[in-house]
């Protein structure tokens, strides 16, 4: 990796570890089905990153995976089946041109081939936004890839809603309006 690559990783990560401290979430574990939603555990990492190599045939970013070393129940969603075993994780960041309207960033979806096309990742996508719904964050974001419609559909169907089109990578960036703290 370059120099400037891993500076510039180091910066978002030292960032996203200040700014995850003052995320404010309800610590909320609830029921779909035979799932269980609940805040993520670092326990846990290591199967949300083999999931993820499953799903999507490229790893996490490494300082994203050292950020949920740290930051794992502020920014990690799960569903586990009734063994404990991770079937489905949503994982936040915190992006820079974010960071003053206080809204958090979506940056990983992924659920088991087994659990695919059963309403799984749109739930969790409900429960992290009910998680969030009451604190300091003014709101989530997330970004559908343009040909991605079923990541599009289950964003939206989780209350998100198009704000404008994003130019890199091509793609919606979508928003769900949180309540401001009470």
């Amino acid at each position: 990796m370059e120099m400037h690559h891993l500076t510039e990783h180091i910066r978002l990560w030292q960032m996203n570890q200040r700014a995850a401290r003052r995320v404010m979430r309800k610590p909320l574990t609830e029921q779909f089905g035979e799932l269980t939603f609940c805040p993520g555990q670092v326990k846990h990492l290591k199967e949300i990153q083999a999931l993820h190599l499953r799903l999507f045939k490229v790893p996490m970013l490494n300082w994203l995976v050292w950020l949920y070393r740290f930051r794992s129940p502020q920014l990690v969603s799960l569903a586990l089946d009734p063994h404990g075993k991770v079937v489905g994780y949503e994982c936040f960041m915190i992006n820079e041109s974010e960071l003053q309207a206080n809204i958090l960033h979506s940056v990983y979806v992924g659920v088991d081939e087994a659990y695919q096309g059963k309403g799984v990742a749109t739930a969790l996508r409900s429960y992290s936004i009910r998680t969030y719904d009451f604190g300091n964050l003014n709101a989530v974001s997330t970004v559908a890839g343009t040909n991605d419609i079923k990541a599009l559909r289950c964003a939206q169907k989780a209350g998100y809603a198009i704000e404008k089109a994003s130019l890199k990578p091509p793609g919606h960036y979508l928003v769900r309006r949180l309540t401001l703290g009470r």
